[in-house]
């Protein structure tokens, strides 16, 4: 048959919904529509016809007209073609919404930012890249260019400690050193008093002691 003939197809209705699928979905511009049996659907879409059975049977694959009873299928290439497409097409966008839900519940229970880009990784990458960090970190201890933060945090509690102690005691040593009268002993007093309050304010203002990892020395710890 020649490619300029025009082949008479099967009239079938079609719904609106199907329209669009049909226009977001159309056939290759080099290829002409067709109805076609089972045999030579499987063959045009690359398939068995095994599936081509399943997807009518199974998943609704349309027909132009339903076989049976010794009468094969009549089913419209254009028709099949868009809605093989349309089909993946969906499974497609479930699937990254599915992989993206995924993502953000292990970013949540991670403590993660889902706009983090750690929280879109693989527990694969994820644990790969622990694993470097591990290794980075050891060797940056060892060079003395890293600290543990027990270390900068038992060091910090002993200068503020010794902060805490010298402005405490700094007024009877003023008195006995200086002589002070008492009015001059209870000025040192608040003075000292005002500088311990002030560390305290600026330390509070920096939220510090809501780091979800060890916290500088408390209030109570050099305010008392």
């Amino acid at each position: 048959m020649a490619d300029d003939q025009t082949v008479t197809l099967v009239a079938v209705e079609v719904s609106a919904e199907f329209q669009k699928i049909l226009a977001d979905y159309p056939l290759p511009a080099t290829v002409q529509d067709a109805d076609m049996n089972q045999e030579e659907l499987a063959s045009a879409l690359n398939q068995s016809v095994n599936t081509i059975a399943k997807w009518i049977r199974q998943e609704g694959m349309p027909v132009a007209q339903a076989g049976g009873n010794g009468k094969s299928y009549v089913l419209r290439l254009s028709h099949c073609w868009a809605w093989l497409k349309a089909r993946d097409a969906d499974r497609d966008l479930r699937s990254q919404h599915n992989k993206q839900q995924a993502a953000a519940l292990q970013a949540e229970m991670l403590g993660l930012d889902v706009s983090d880009p750690n929280a879109h990784m693989t527990p694969k990458a994820r644990r790969e890249m622990a694993e470097a960090d591990l290794v980075w970190n050891k060797a940056q201890r060892e060079r003395r260019t890293l600290v543990q933060l027990d270390e900068v945090h038992d060091l910090l509690e002993s200068v503020l400690t010794m902060v805490r102690d010298g402005i405490e005691a700094m007024p009877d040593l003023l008195e006995r050193e200086l002589n002070l009268k008492p009015d001059q002993v209870a000025a040192a007093v608040a003075v000292g008093h005002d500088i311990l309050t002030s560390l305290t304010e600026k330390i509070e203002a920096a939220e510090l002691q809501e780091r979800t990892v060890a916290d500088l020395p408390d209030r109570q710890l050099w305010m008392n």
